[in-house]
């Protein structure tokens, strides 16, 4: 098994759904532009579910305890002051809900929050500037798009992995940026773009460029993000919130087997020629977010679609949840070798795996012919007795002896020549022009002797081939023979016979006289 985890070197954090709005840092929370879904891994959320979908929203860590919304009036260091001394609204630096994303393609993260009154409003009068005492100030005109956060007022955001440490503070109308620790290589303000607004649903929004140069965003991999928000004269103080952002860990495996064997190496499980093979195609999520678009290829087979499992029977491939897929096919010869491929998106990012599967079928294509002479199996001399006028039965057969079916089957006589298909009479199975296994094809040819011979021999060969072209051959001798007829002696010819035995021993008498 092989993994490809994540595109882009896992640059991943916070993926919300595709059907999301871009994001504008312009300090107003358009429609639809953040999504009010909990982020991944914010499991200590209300009705968290780590199976999705995931959107935005992060949530709150503060003084021990878990919150979906940061609380009312919880600044100070106990957490229980009110920042909105004047009153009528609550402060403008009350926290209250924070989001979350990351862009992975452009490496930008982007974030924001809310607040239970108007932001740059200090101390709840709702005017971002009428209590110069405590730092509620307009602030200084700079090009950034910020407003009502006076040089006594601030908003910063603390960004914490191991050893790296980074402050963006946010005051009198503009962003600066400190190095707590470790080594940030061209991280400045040209990385940050901040923004709030008095006008609509105005938020606090950020986007913080190049997080990867500098945190590892593998998967599994998190860090926090630690917010403060208030006066900086401490009247009456600043609230102040941790969140986590962890990076997901998509993850895919395929385990790929032949008749059940997880046949990985060679040779894999031995097949006979045309038995019937099934592939099954065991998908599992190994990852820690759902996948979605599934997809099984084989390298051979193409792309696989019968899934005879699917878990809880969505289209969604759950954290932990095995889908079973299944192809068929039937057994060919030599070392068979198939790899099937998976991929599943987490958002837009693909996971992939891939897995090999092997079996082996052994093909010995051979062939057998016996030939009998009158029922005969006369493979030696002299074989069976026949007569001048007698008929002479010859019969052929050729059976597949292999484990491969055979064509081309052609049976010659070194004496008769080619017995062609006119002289089958018979096949053992079926009636086309493939030779099957353990099937047997009956040539039979008669002919009638004509002339005594003593001693008969012909020999029968056989050739046939199978579908890669092995051509294979037999051959089988036969035998008969013929004894010479002996004239019967009549009366006549017995008398004859004596004369001249006679007279042979009268001559012979004669000579040695």
């Amino acid at each position: 098994m092989n993994r490809l985890h994540v595109m882009f070197g896992i640059l991943i954090i916070l993926f919300s759904v595709p059907s999301a709005a871009a994001i504008s840092v312009d300090g107003v929370r358009g429609v639809g532009e953040w999504d009010e879904g909990w982020a991944f891994a914010q499991t200590e959320g209300t009705g968290y579910d780590s199976n999705g979908p995931f959107g935005d929203k992060m949530v709150i860590f503060q003084d021990g305890n878990w919150y979906d919304e940061d609380p009312l009036t919880d600044s100070g260091t106990n957490f229980d002051e009110s920042m909105a001394t004047a009153g009528p609204a609550e402060s403008g630096y009350d926290l209250r809900g924070f989001y979350a994303r990351y862009d992975p393609v452009g490496d930008v993260l982007y974030g924001m929050s809310t607040v239970y009154g108007l932001p740059g409003d200090l101390d709840g009068d709702t005017s971002i500037s009428s209590v110069i005492a405590n730092g509620d100030t307009a602030g200084a005109v700079t090009a950034r798009p910020i407003t009502g956060i006076g040089a006594g007022e601030q908003f910063s955001i603390v960004l914490t992995q191991d050893t790296q440490s980074v402050l963006i503070l946010v005051t009198n109308n503009d962003v600066t940026v400190a190095i707590l620790n470790g080594a940030f290589p061209g991280f400045t303000e040209a990385n940050v773009v901040a923004a709030n607004s008095q006008a609509g649903d105005a938020v606090y929004e950020i986007s913080i460029a190049g997080l990867s140069n500098y945190f590892d965003l593998s998967g599994g991999e998190e860090f926090e993000v630690e917010i403060t928000a208030g006066g900086n004269l401490d009247i009456p103080g600043e609230d102040r919130a941790l969140i986590f952002i962890a990076v997901p860990n998509p993850d895919i495996d395929i385990e790929k087997a032949t008749n059940g064997f997880d046949a990985d190496n060679p040779t894999g499980p031995e097949l006979q020629p045309g038995d019937d093979v099934t592939w099954t195609y065991v998908v599992t999520n190994m990852g820690d977010v759902p996948l979605e678009n599934v997809a099984v290829t084989d390298n051979i087979l193409g792309v696989i679609t019968n899934i005879i499992d699917k878990g809880n029977g969505d289209d969604i491939l759950d954290i932990g949840e095995i889908w079973t897929y299944e192809a068929t096919g039937t057994a060919e010869c030599g070392q068979y070798a198939n790899v099937a491929d998976v991929v599943g998106y987490y958002g837009v990012i693909p996971v992939t795996d891939e897995d090999p599967s092997h079996y082996i079928v052994r093909c010995e294509p051979d062939i057998d012919i016996e030939k009998h002479t009158n029922g005969y199996d006369a493979d030696y001399p002299s074989g069976p007795q026949i007569a001048v006028g007698e008929t002479i039965t010859w019969e052929y057969f050729v059976t597949n002896t292999g484990n491969v079916p055979l064509e081309n089957i052609v049976v010659e006589d070194d004496v008769i020549g080619t017995i062609g298909d006119a002289k089958i009479v018979s096949k053992s199975i079926n009636n086309d022009d493939i030779l099957d296994v353990g099937e047997v094809w009956t040539y039979v040819v008669t002919d009638t002797l004509e002339e005594c011979v003593p001693l008969y021999e012909n020999i029968a060969v056989v050739t046939g081939e199978d579908e890669q072209g092995t051509v294979v051959t037999d051959e089988d001798p036969s035998h008969y023979h013929c004894q010479p007829v002996v004239p019967l002696l009549t009366p006549v010819g017995i008398m004859a016979m004596v004369g001249a035995l006679g007279i042979l021993g009268i001559v012979t008498l004669r000579r040695r006289d």
